[in-house]
């Protein structure tokens, strides 16, 4: 065995010690006991539970008296586990080749030998290798009640390609991928909105601009975040009355190999028809007069399709909440750089109960996802709906 891994052993062990010393309650649980080397016979992953070739050498099995276990696992190059979380954390001690650790919504983090991971109890993530070369880690993990361990979604290829791809900024532009890191990962954790509004913008803004690179990792945080299958649904239909059903469809085929990953049903989707929300008689009067004085005179088809399907029937649908709708809609506009509705949205998202907080900390948001010149085209409309209402 070479220093290099008489070292990582060393750590390993001494993980194991402290983890478990406290639980060592008499003579007995003390008793020496040896595996040789070879007395464990290795097994290939679930493939289940990963992706690509991996293998698992077990180290130690839970005891009695211990609540933990360990093993060697190696991945060959571009496997990785699926999402998972470990009720009492993990530690990982890398011992050969290059690899990934993600905390789910934090940065890539790359993983060489002698580097040991901490991840804490109830963290959502996962690990792997590079797409060029294999990784081996010793994994410590305690177990709950004879659980150590609760698995969720695999790591999609996109998503995976994703990943690395901070490797390839960094090659290009090492500022971007600071300020990629960093002051994204800042703007997430902003008090102003929740998370699931912040995600609610994001999938907006990259659907309606049919940026569909980074779609399927938002999409997976969305729901993370606690976005629903029904509503991003709804929110794709959505859009694709205000920027274009090209977009839409281009969104679908995306969102599809996410819903597959995350086994979501026929029954988590919003069904086609269905009762519909009241309407608000005295505003749709205001704006259907509004749209045929304005509209009217030039084409007539635009204020029918206005009126129905767009107001009498998606803007009624159930499975988007008219505050959340409107967020939609909004975060499109901007997105796209069309002010010239913004207003009356705005006004609209604030009377469904978007506070003005929360308005301005969305134009925030939108500053890294639809750019500086829209936001900056968007604030004096904001600015004077603001003003009207106080």
């Amino acid at each position: 065995m070479s220093g290099l891994m008489k070292r990582l052993t060393a750590i390993a062990v001494s993980i194991l010690l402290i983890a478990s010393a406290h639980t060592f309650a008499n003579e007995s649980s003390q008793r020496l006991t040896i595996a040789r080397s070879g007395s464990q016979s290795s097994r290939q992953a679930p493939s289940q539970y990963f992706t690509g070739s991996v293998r698992i050498d077990p180290l130690f099995e839970t005891k009695d008296a211990s609540n933990t276990s360990g093993a060697y696992v190696t991945f060959e190059p571009g496997a990785r586990s699926a999402c998972h979380i470990h009720p009492l954390g993990q530690t990982l001690v890398v011992t050969a080749g290059f690899g990934r650790v993600q905390q789910w919504g934090g940065p890539v983090e790359e993983i060489r030998p002698g580097d040991v991971v901490w991840i804490p109890p109830g963290q959502k993530h996962w690990h792997g290798a590079s797409p060029t070369s294999a990784m081996t880690h010793i994994a410590v993990q305690g177990a709950v009640g004879g659980k150590n361990v609760d698995w969720m979604e695999k790591v999609n290829e996109e998503q995976y390609n994703m990943t690395t791809r901070l490797d390839d900024v960094r090659m290009v532009a090492p500022a971007l991928e600071k300020y990629t890191q960093g002051t994204i990962g800042d703007l997430w954790k902003r008090p102003g909105l929740s998370p699931r509004d912040r995600s609610i913008i994001t999938i907006s803004v990259l659907i309606a601009r049919n940026q569909t690179t980074d779609l399927s990792a938002h999409l997976n945080k969305a729901l993370d975040n606690g976005v629903k299958p029904s509503e991003i649904s709804e929110i794709i239909t959505h859009l694709a009355f205000y920027s274009g059903w090209a977009t839409a469809m281009s969104a679908v085929a995306v969102a599809k190999d996410v819903f597959v990953a995350h086994a979501v049903g026929a029954d988590q989707l919003p069904p086609a028809g269905g009762q519909l929300l009241p309407i608000d008689e005295a505003s749709e009067a205001r704006r259907a007069s509004f749209v045929e004085q304005t509209v009217g005179p030039v084409a007539p088809g635009v204020v029918q399709y206005t009126s129905d399907p767009l107001f009498h029937d998606l803007w009624l649908r159930p499975a988007l909440a008219p505050r959340d709708r409107s967020l939609v809609t909004v975060s499109a506009l901007v997105a796209l750089g069309q002010v010239a509705q913004l207003a009356a949205h705005l006004n609209r998202a604030m009377d469904s109960g978007l506070t003005q907080a929360e308005a301005s900390e969305t134009l925030t948001h939108l500053l890294f996802y639809a750019g500086w010149p829209n936001v900056f085209s968007a604030v004096p409309v904001a600015k004077d709906v603001f003003e009207k209402r106080r």
